[in-house]
Formats: C-alpha cells, sequence, structure tokens
C-alpha cells in the first residue's frame, strides 16, 4: 500500500512537473504572439505610475480631470513629435557626415600602415576587402537595395502606430486607476486592510522608482548633451536621447551610449586631447549618475541581483526586442516591489536582491 501511495505521489508530482512546463511554454508564446498589443499595455502602465501624481496634483487645486487629461496628453505628444523633429533633422546631415567620417578614417588607418610600408589597397588587397565599400554612397545604395532603409521605415511607421494604440491604453488606465484599487479592496473584503496596505506600498515604491529613474535619465541625457555641444560634436542632441534611453538599460546601456559618440569623436578629432578629455567626461557622468546618485535615490528595493537582470536583459530582448530590452529592468523592478510587500514572496524578492540584506519595508502578511 504505502509503494502505492509513493507512486501516486511520483505520478503527480511529474503531472505537475509536466503542466508547469506547458503552462511556462504556453505563457512564453503568448508574449510573443501577443507583443504588438502587450508592448504599448506595458508602456501604459508604467507612463500611468509617471503621471498620475501630476494628475492628483492638478486635481488638488480643483482642475477638472478632463483638462488635466488633455494636457498631458499635449505634452506626451509634444515630446514624441520633438523626438521624431530632433531624429528626422539629424538623419538629413547623415550622408554627408558620414562620408567625412569614411575619409577621416582612411586617412587614421593610412597612417597607422605607414610604420608597416603598406598602402590602403595593399591591406585591403590582403584582407580581400573591396575598397569601393568605404564610398558611403555605394554603402547607401546597397543598404537600400537589400532593404534595410525600408526595414527601418517600416520600423518607424510600426512605432508611431504603437504611440498612438498605446496613448488610448494610457488613458483609459489612468482614469480608472484609482477606482480599480478600490474595487480591488471590495473585491477582497474579508482581507480589506491587508490589500489596502499591499497597494499603498506597492503604488509608492513603484511610483518612486519609475519617477526617480526618469528624472535620473533626462540628467544623464541632458549632461550628455551639454558635454558634446561644448565641444562641437556632431548629432549632439541624438547622443543625448541616446544616452537618456540607454540608462533604462544598466551597464550595457551606459557602455553603448559612451563609446558610440567617442567613436565619432576619435572619427572627427582623431587620437589627441580633444577625444580623450571628452571620454573622461562622458565616463564621469555615467559613473557618478549610475553608480553613486542612483543607488543614494532609489535605495536597497532598486537592488537588483546582475544575474537576475541579465537574465531579464536576455528574456524580455528575446521575447519583445530592442523594446523589451529597455523594459526588462523596470519590469523586474516592478517584481521585486510586488514580491517584497507579500509574505509568501518575500524570499523571491530577496533572492532577487544582490546583498543578503533584509528589505526594510513593512511586511504584507498573507492569511
Amino acid at each position: 500500500m504505502l509503494s502505492t501511495e509513493q507512486s501516486l505521489i511520483k505520478h503527480a508530482k511529474a503531472t505537475s512537473y509536466f503542466l508547469g512546463f506547458i503552462s511556462s511554454a504556453l505563457f512564453v508564446y503568448l508574449l510573443m504572439a501577443l507583443r504588438e498589443i502587450l508592448v504599448p499595455v506595458v508602456v501604459a502602465i508604467f507612463l500611468t505610475f509617471l503621471f498620475h501624481p501630476v494628475l492628483m496634483y492638478f486635481k488638488k487645486y480643483k482642475i477638472p480631470t478632463w483638462i488635466s487629461l488633455i494636457v498631458l496628453i499635449f505634452v506626451q505628444i509634444g515630446i514624441y513629435y520633438l523626438l521624431v523633429l530632433i531624429i528626422i533633422s539629424s538623419l538629413s546631415t547623415l550622408p554627408d557626415k558620414m562620408q567625412l567620417y569614411v575619409t577621416n578614417l582612411t586617412q587614421i588607418i593610412e597612417s597607422i600602415l605607414v610604420p608597416f610600408d603598406l598602402t590602403l589597397k595593399e591591406f585591403a588587397a590582403m584582407m580581400n576587402i573591396d575598397i569601393q565599400t568605404l564610398d558611403f554612397g555605394k554603402v547607401l545604395e546597397s543598404l537600400i537595395k537589400a532593404g534595410v532603409i525600408q526595414g527601418l521605415l517600416d520600423s518607424f511607421y510600426s512605432m508611431m502606430g504603437s504611440f498612438f494604440i498605446m496613448m488610448i491604453f494610457w488613458i483609459f488606465m489612468i482614469m480608472g486607476k484609482n477606482q480599480f484599487e478600490e474595487r480591488l479592496k471590495v473585491a477582497f473584503e474579508s482581507n480589506r486592510h491587508t490589500v489596502e496596505k499591499s497597494i499603498k506600498a506597492i503604488n509608492n515604491q513603484l511610483q518612486s522608482y519609475i519617477i526617480i529613474k526618469t528624472i535620473l535619465s533626462l540628467l544623464t541625457g541632458f549632461i550628455t548633451t551639454v558635454i558634446l555641444l561644448a565641444y562641437g560634436i556632431d548629432f549632439a542632441l541624438i547622443w543625448g536621447l541616446l544616452a537618456l534611453t540607454l540608462n533604462f538599460i544598466p551597464n550595457i546601456g551606459s557602455i553603448i551610449a559612451t563609446i558610440a559618440p567617442i567613436i565619432i569623436v576619435f572619427l572627427e578629432h582623431g587620437f589627441g586631447f580633444t577625444t580623450i578629455s571628452l571620454a573622461a567626461l562622458l565616463m564621469v557622468n555615467q559613473n557618478v549618475i549610475g553608480n553613486i546618485i542612483e543607488p543614494q535615490y532609489l535605495g536597497r528595493q532598486m537592488d537588483l541581483s546582475p544575474v537576475f537582470v541579465l537574465f531579464s536583459l536576455i528574456f524580455w530582448g528575446w521575447i519583445w526586442g530592442v523594446v523589451g530590452m529597455f523594459l526588462a529592468v523596470p519590469i523586474a523592478a516592478a517584481i521585486k516591489i510586488s514580491f517584497s510587500n507579500i509574505e509568501a514572496l518575500r524570499p523571491i524578492a530577496i533572492l532577487m536582491g544582490s546583498k543578503p540584506h533584509k528589505l526594510n519595508n513593512d511586511i504584507i502578511h498573507t492569511p
């Protein structure tokens, strides 16, 4: 009889593991299949947390909700339009600048080859490189034929469509946020105090994270732009915008945001004082904000394990592409905040951190 019970237990465990695997695979498949809908929804959720305090501020001064919403909608559309304008105006000068960079790069390579008594053509022949590929006009023509430019334009139009879908979700979410929280309390009336406390803690911490992270990202982008403008570097606004957005991708983002403009400076000015000093300033900017200021303001709640962050970047990047990489850490932070406020899931939140310390926020006990 005992062996029969053990056999049943083994069978039940195997079944539960199998069902768990199938459920996980189905969940991942749905995330990928519904990407066009889920990405705008997730972005809308984070924007709701970002702008809800502004809506409440307007409400405090008896400003009607519909007026506040119109103001916030126009602010977001204005920001989006400004970003598109910056990108388009910068791209309009790209062909001329790229040809200049290719010419400068050619000269740099030739100066490196001089001690070896080699010309660029001889070196290219040794490496089986077609020297004609250094002509930017031909490169651009090849990209057009290959459909790369068309693909980028399609992605841009898709992004515009996603923006308007996101705005629709955001309007309904920000209007119904308070009502949704009240419905949750009513739905769990028997445990109302616990639910109310949990909602308040998760809401406050997640909102603080999104606002602080956004402000620090804006600061990073602004300082980067000022540094590049002071040095008269091309596409300073683009690099500042890149630094702002990549700040949401830890480690990898800051490295790319620092190296990319340094390469342009190197192609413009060569390896001299200008390049070295600008590189130093950009690295100081990233390190001070990322390693000193950010931990002070975000605190231990956002102390995510590097392994967990890397896993999040890989997973969400695989599921949702580049957009997923930008959302990976905010999603990870949201998960940790939620888990840290629920006693049953609190050990997982601790494992998600990089240091073995106790979380300081109030525990939400589950019945």
